[in-house]
């Protein structure tokens, strides 16, 4: 049976300007474990990646499930599936802003929604 939980819905502000945070973290818990297909979707507004197409990687914002990186955030919306074993129990969202290198500056962007989808 497949499950789906709204790890995070709302507008957060994520950056460095004022009013803004540069970490998420928020628990959840599946009731069952996760053994089939697992995805984890990330939706944003305004996720603009400063600088030159070589730092668009490394400047892309971090997302970790119970402490393993999972992948990047570059645009308005990501889906990740490669995924750690989702056992039952409480698991872990850990969006990391990362700012520009070298300058230590990034362009603020809101948090919409974060959404957790296993079968």
């Amino acid at each position: 049976m497949p499950v789906e939980v709204v790890v995070f819905e709302g507008r957060l502000p994520m950056g460095d300007g004022k009013g803004a945070t540069m970490l998420f973290a928020q628990d959840f818990e599946l009731a069952q474990c996760g053994s089939g297909a697992r995805k984890l979707t990330v939706e944003c507004e305004g996720v603009q990646i400063l600088g030159p197409a070589e730092h668009q990687e490394i400047s892309s914002h971090l997302v970790y499930l119970d402490h393993t990186l999972v992948g990047r955030l570059n645009a308005d919306r990501a889906e990740f599936s490669l995924l750690p074993a989702m056992d039952a129990g409480l698991h872990r969202v850990r969006v990391e802003v990362s700012a520009f290198p070298g300058f230590r500056f990034c362009d603020d962007f809101l948090l919409k929604r974060i959404l957790f989808h296993c079968e």
